[in-house]
């Protein structure tokens, strides 16, 4: 049976736009796991289902049940949109404006959600069965740090050959990215009225003078030479005082750090290298949960496929072939639940039509020219994987 590939994509585009309408911020996932079953279901996927986290799964079964699946993974949760008046139109609109659907998660990853579960139903409105099991993970707190995609992948029952992210990759194939580690850095001083400042200690002082110095020192931080180099972003201040009349008995900062060449062990080194004399308190847990900091000398890693993987290399020919054009690859800059697949042995690539510098910003867009071609790689890529 020959395949409509207009009315496929005019599907595609119609429910992006209705994923887009149902806002689904971390924690807030459930209506929107329930819209994408309800269409799981009305595509005529072999099993749909929800999980006890509020992931919601759909499998196509293939020829070949020895053969591990073809998982595509994406998220159901995005970043909040911000002040709606900075927006040209609605952000839970996803108007159509120039061939670009426009709204909050249009490109990540509402766009490319749509294009994985219509690249599924492609194949059953041919009547073909894919070689291997298909199967359509869409996981919820992907923004906050992966709680749906860690408990995926520790409740795995069926074998996975590779993963696909539908992450933003501008339609090339994305082999990995930098490893995430936060710390707080605390200044401790001593608290008094403000009016006599000379009778205590201000770490408000320390702590610029350490921010100057890591905006000096950043550069001698290692790289690696196809995810690039380790970068670091002040971000959070905080001290312990809420008065504006005392000074702060103690303030700290929490650095990010992203990395695939660096240790907590070297980066704990470095942080004390450019905090000097200076006596400093380091936390880590993602400056949410503060605690120790590890002192270990592994490697932090995202994840890192090698172009030479020869799954690598097979999913690059089937997608190229299917777009009609070679399939460039690529790195991310940012962070995904990839990270979290990396301990249980997984395979994993990144693929998907949206850009990278669409992700959280005002008026974030998904080009519909390119969800059509990445809606051809897909095909390819389910069909003859």
């Amino acid at each position: 049976m020959s395949l409509d590939w207009d009315t496929l994509l005019q599907d595609c585009v119609e429910f992006t736009q209705r994923l887009i309408q149902t806002p689904s911020m971390p924690f807030e996932e459930a209506q929107l796991a329930e819209l994408v079953a309800a269409e799981l279901q009305r595509l005529n996927f072999d099993q749909v289902w929800i999980d006890e986290i509020g992931n919601v799964n759909g499998r196509i079964r293939g020829t070949d049940p020895s053969l591990g699946a073809l998982v595509l993974n994406t998220h159901l949760d995005h970043v909040d949109p911000g002040e709606p008046s900075l927006w040209s139109v609605p952000p839970y609109g996803g108007t159509i404006v120039d061939e670009r659907i426009v709204g909050r998660g249009a490109c990540d990853i509402k766009g490319p959600l749509a294009v994985q579960v219509y690249s599924m139903a492609a194949l059953l409105r041919m009547g073909i069965r894919p070689r291997r099991d298909v199967v359509f993970s869409g996981v919820v707190q992907e923004e906050i740090g992966g709680a749906g995609a860690k408990h995926w992948v520790e409740n795995l029952d069926y074998d996975v050959d590779l993963v696909v992210l539908g992450e933003p990759s501008d339609n090339k194939i994305a082999l990995g990215h930098r490893g995430i580690a936060q710390m707080w850095v605390q200044f401790n001083g001593r608290s008094v009225h403000a009016s006599v400042p000379e009778k205590g200690v201000n770490p408000n002082y320390a702590l610029a003078k350490f921010l100057q110095d890591l905006q000096v020192a950043k550069s001698e931080l290692s790289a690696h030479e196809l995810l690039g180099p380790t970068t670091v972003s002040p971000t959070i201040v905080e001290v312990d005082t809420k008065s504006t009349n005392v000074t702060p008995a103690w303030t700290r900062v929490c650095l990010d750090f992203r990395t695939a060449s660096e240790s907590p062990q070297s980066l704990q080194a470095f942080v004390l290298k450019v905090a000097g004399d200076q006596p400093v308190v380091l936390e880590d847990g993602f400056c949410t949960t503060p605690t120790p900091f590890p002192d270990a000398d592994e490697t932090i890693y995202g994840f890192y496929t090698s172009p030479t993987d020869e799954k690598v290399q097979r999913a690059q020919a089937l997608i190229g072939a299917g777009m009609g054009r070679e399939a460039a690859l690529s790195s991310y800059q940012f962070a995904t639940d990839g990270r979290h697949f990396v301990p249980h042995g997984l395979s994993m690539i990144g693929y998907a039509a949206s850009e990278e510098s669409q992700a959280h910003v005002v008026d974030e867009y998904i080009s519909i020219p390119k969800m059509a071609e990445s809606l051809r790689g897909h095909v390819e890529l389910i069909k003859n994987y």
